[in-house]
């Protein structure tokens, strides 16, 4: 996936705040009252990932670690205020959600049979990764 001018102008609408550009990169600085650190996201497009593969990611600096996620195949909007980044293949998906209010979420690795499954046939360690990306199984038809 790369990233356009669209995509851009719709995430800094959903994030509040506009980003600062580089040549194949934008990077937002998110600021939340309760906490002492910004969150600090960027989006690196068309980039080498190696092996020669180039494609897009995703990173985040927050006052709890820093975050990657590589070769991002597509992203969605989670109203009000959080974006969804997923990269995956047949059997696993891994996501990076980014929120207005300086939230993040990581969720690597996750079975794409998990988010097929019945919710109340999983077990309760799984259940909120597969509510949380179940909205994100739409996006592996691409």
């Amino acid at each position: 996936m790369i990233f356009n001018n669209d995509d851009i102008e719709k995430i800094s609408l959903i994030l509040g705040v506009e980003p600062k550009a580089y040549e194949s990169a934008w990077t937002w600085t998110l600021v939340n009252e309760d906490y002492s650190k910004p969150l600090v996201f960027t989006i690196y497009a068309g980039i080498d990932l190696g092996v020669n593969t180039n494609g897009s990611m995703v990173s985040a600096q927050t006052m709890h670690g820093y975050y990657e996620l590589h070769d991002i195949k597509s992203f969605m909007f989670f109203e009000p205020d959080e974006i969804i980044f997923v990269t995956h293949d047949n059997e696993f998906l891994s996501s990076l959600i980014i929120g207005k209010q300086c939230t993040c979420s990581l969720y690597s690795n996750i079975s794409v049979k998990i988010l097929k499954s019945d919710f109340a046939d999983l077990h309760p360690a799984v259940l909120l990764s597969a509510m949380q990306l179940s909205i994100a199984e739409s996006s592996m038809g691409d």
